[in-house]
């Protein structure tokens, strides 16, 4: 049997709440059965109740999560328009005031279906089709869905019509109900008429958090997070022609998150300086990616895994997920007031050329997948040096061989360990590598990292060069 649910949007000022559209966005990271029904949004979530911990989670779920995007009434029922109808029955009583409300058992974790709805309690203005004729049924006796089911069917059709039996059947689950699915568009954008001239950029965060709540619904749908938000602002054309400007907003992680986004939006609003008045604003995200939503370990992580904290606190998943999301925010903050070239994160590199095996770029842009590097079973130094550094060397006392110099004569403990890498570049010569390190002693300055690199082609013999040291 169906599992459905009714929201019904909020009357509220535009901004305060999502609208009808982007509350059945919002709605479809629970099931990608989502409708519009008049003016409420429905979904039927029974095919996937058991990824969400089973329907009575689900529902305890969307009654919070709905109310907190700006529905007014969540309601469930085995069909669609008798969910509608007990949302709008919950909002009718609200405005009465009455302290008894038409709501359904509570659900057990394996129920199979949503019990029926007492119809007995259920106003004749909860039904379309009944509100229609709810002054004539009401002179015949009528004043819920009960008494108007309670009529000969014959009498109904002859009198209101077979639009009253349909909705009566439908509302019963007798009868197929059909809808169009709603669908989420391929990327997001919103034009925003500002009521007002807008002088400043610090001004435009107002348009633009009215914004946030329906962008933030259709990430959630999409199970996704934006990686690139682009503003865009148009000057008007009356006095200074169709001028525009735009600007764009990276983070540094995906986000879905509005309080995140509305502080960074507010810290690159800051830096803009516009060269005219603004009367639109424009929002557009065509750069996101998938979010995985965080999974429960099966088993208790180990205590030694868990001693981040001083003092040997443990630290939940939980915790050191909402660490992660304060370390992005704070990378994005920054790069929004010191500029993105001064905060730079470093990525691993596939490339067997030390130099080459790290790569630095902008914190807040969104780094491409690299194939992973190969394994390393040779030792690493701790400090690479920027440049190698070429090393003089000394022949032993037979003058027969030269060993390299650095404050004092080095004794080779290991190696050679080759690599020959850089050939395949269509790149200055210089990027094509043949080299033989080793693992160096020095009295002095300790263990270090050497190399001998080898000519590729004939001439100059072999020369020798310091890479790295070991702490």
């Amino acid at each position: 049997m169906p599992h459905w649910t009714a929201l019904l949007p909020a009357a509220l000022p535009e901004g305060a709440a999502l609208s009808r559209e982007a509350l059945g966005w919002w709605a479809l990271q629970f099931t990608p059965r989502v409708a519009c029904l008049e003016e409420a949004v429905v979904l039927e979530w029974g095919g996937s109740q058991r990824l969400f911990g089973g329907p009575a989670r689900l529902l305890a779920r969307l009654d919070v999560a709905s109310r907190q995007h700006g529905a007014q009434a969540c309601a469930h029922a085995p069909s669609a328009l008798g969910a509608l109808a007990l949302a709008r029955q919950q909002v009718l009583q609200a405005g009465m005031g009455a302290s008894d409300t038409v709501h359904l058992q509570p659900i057990p974790q394996d129920a199979p279906c949503l019990p029926t709805p007492d119809w007995a309690r259920l106003d004749l203005l909860a039904v379309s089709a009944l509100a229609a004729h709810a002054h004539t049924l009401n002179r015949l006796g009528c004043r819920t869905v009960a008494d108007v089911m309670a009529l000969p069917r014959g009498g109904i059709s002859r009198r209101f019509g077979p639009v009253v039996l349909q909705a009566l059947d439908q509302l019963c689950g007798l009868r197929p109900e059909t809808f169009t699915w709603l669908s989420l568009p391929a990327f997001f954008e919103h034009r925003v008429i500002l009521p007002a001239r807008v002088d400043t950029a610090e001004g435009l965060i107002h348009a633009i958090e009215s914004v946030l709540p329906a962008l933030c619904a259709w990430l959630a749908g999409q199970q996704a997070g934006l990686n690139a938000l682009h503003l865009r602002w148009h000057h008007g054309r009356r006095r200074h022609g169709d001028e525009t400007g735009a600007h764009l907003i990276r983070v540094s992680t995906p986000t879905h998150h509005a309080a995140r986004l509305s502080k960074l939006i507010h810290e690159h609003l800051q830096h803009i300086r516009l060269a005219a008045p603004v009367e639109e604003l424009t929002l557009r995200v065509d750069d996101f990616q998938t979010i995985e939503p965080p999974c429960a370990a099966l088993f208790p992580e180990s205590g030694a895994a868990l001693l981040n904290a001083p003092g040997g606190s443990t630290i939940t998943p939980a915790a050191r997920k909402a660490q992660r999301d304060a370390l992005a925010a704070l990378v994005d903050q920054l790069s929004a007031r010191l500029g993105p070239e001064r905060v730079l994160q470093g990525h691993i590199h596939a490339d067997h050329r030390p130099e080459r095996a790290q790569r630095w770029q902008a914190a807040s842009e969104t780094m491409p997948a690299l194939p992973a590097p190969p394994p390393v079973d040779w030792p690493q130094p701790t400090w690479l040096l920027p440049q190698p550094l070429p090393l003089a060397t000394l022949p032993d006392a037979q003058g027969q061989h030269a060993h390299p110099f650095y404050q004092g004569r080095l004794d080779l403990i290991a190696g050679p360990h080759r690599i020959e890498a850089g050939w395949w570049d269509a790149a200055p010569d210089t990027d094509s590598v043949a080299r033989d390190y080793f693992l160096a002693s020095s009295a002095i300055a300790g263990l270090l990292w050497i190399f001998r690199a080898r000519p590729v082609t004939g001439g100059e013999g072999p020369r020798w060069f310091l890479h790295g040291f070991f702490a």
